[in-house]
């Protein structure tokens, strides 16, 4: 008989930005939208900064906000405080609770991450100002529907990323995050914090990156014909942790062995209907969380997609294992993702 599962939830980063007008985009403005996207993922290494960041999130038709200090210092990032603190270098990540740090993936991930033109109609403008800085903001539009769906805002001098908002199909806002107070931006650089250091000698042991999962588990190489598998890793609980990535937005996927423990989920959440049955959906900080059963293995989705993009990646991934026949595919943030955290 097979264990049931009790699947935790965790609450991170996510807030508030401007809606701008973009230009009609071209060829040049999208190499253009590109560059700048590219600077702000690569800003930490190096930029140092602080300051405090403001998350905000609908949920069931209301607005939740949450107010979070982070720093970049020496190409070490902290956001978050006490038992509530992510910190992250390199591709390295931890994650402090209750039971003290937790290790998050350690490697990098081994496959190509698509460009974000491919999928994406960008343009690029001159943004709204950001905690007193002057920003240029680039639009992601669905080239299908003509519908804006994300628009990140950096700062000029810097290129560090301040402001992230997503939007829903109708172009609506539903999850953001942004400064509302710089301290620091850029100048000379400071000597990183010791903290990763002791965490990685009392930590477990970080997610391994592998070439093959355990029978069961599946990891197709795309899903829904535009989220790539980047990265493939198994954890020392040996739930295996999948990341896909259409180049702008990322999903991670976890899958564990045995049924869901539906009494030990998180009170909250609303029911959610994937292609093998009842799921639960959680709106957080963090961002979107999806959570079901398919053949006997507990699935966890978390992206800051809206929850019917997010519902459809789970309806695509699970059609995708059925197609699989339960064997390996061919080849799989968060939080941290949009600011080049990752």
């Amino acid at each position: 008989m097979r264990p049931r599962v009790r699947r935790a939830l965790g609450v991170g980063v996510a807030a508030a930005v401007a809606v701008t007008v973009a230009l009609p985009a071209t060829a040049a403005q999208a190499d253009d939208a590109v560059a700048v996207l590219q600077r702000a993922r690569t800003a930490t290494v190096r930029e140092d900064f602080s300051g405090t960041v403001q998350i905000e999130w609908l949920v069931g038709g209301g607005w939740k906000s949450e107010k979070v200090p982070v720093s970049a210092t020496g190409g070490t990032v902290q956001v978050g405080e006490g038992t509530r603190q992510v910190e992250g270098k390199g591709h390295d990540r931890w994650i402090a609770g209750v039971s003290g740090w937790q290790a998050g993936w350690d490697q990098p991930a081994t496959l190509g991450v698509p460009s974000p033109a491919k999928h994406w109609k960008l343009s690029v403008a001159k943004g709204p100002d950001v905690a007193g800085r002057t920003t240029t903001v680039v639009t992601a539009t669905d080239p299908r529907t003509h519908v804006p769906r994300l628009r990140e805002s950096v700062d000029r001098a810097t290129g560090v990323l301040l402001r992230r908002e997503v939007l829903d199909r109708a172009g609506r806002p539903v999850r953001a995050v942004g400064f509302v107070e710089v301290q620091k931006l850029g100048g000379p650089r400071s000597t990183p914090p010791t903290t990763p250091a002791r965490a990685r000698r009392s930590a477990p042991r970080a997610p391994k990156l592998v070439g093959a999962l355990p029978s069961g588990y599946v990891a197709p190489r795309t899903v829904a014909d535009r989220y790539v598998l980047t990265g493939r890793y198994e954890r020392a609980d040996g739930t295996a942790q999948l990341y896909y990535t259409d180049g702008l937005f990322g999903v991670s996927v976890f899958e564990q062995d045995g049924d869901l423990d539906w009494a030990g989920l998180p009170k909250g959440g609303g029911a959610n209907s994937v292609l093998s049955g009842q799921g639960r959906e959680y709106q957080v900080a963090g961002g979107t969380v999806e959570v079901w059963s398919h053949d006997g293995v507990t699935r966890t989705l978390v992206s800051d997609l809206p929850a019917p993009d997010l519902s459809d990646f789970a309806r695509a991934f699970d059609a995708r294992s059925d197609a699989a026949g339960g064997l390996l595919g061919d080849a799989a943030d968060f939080l941290l993702g949009p600011f080049g955290w990752r």
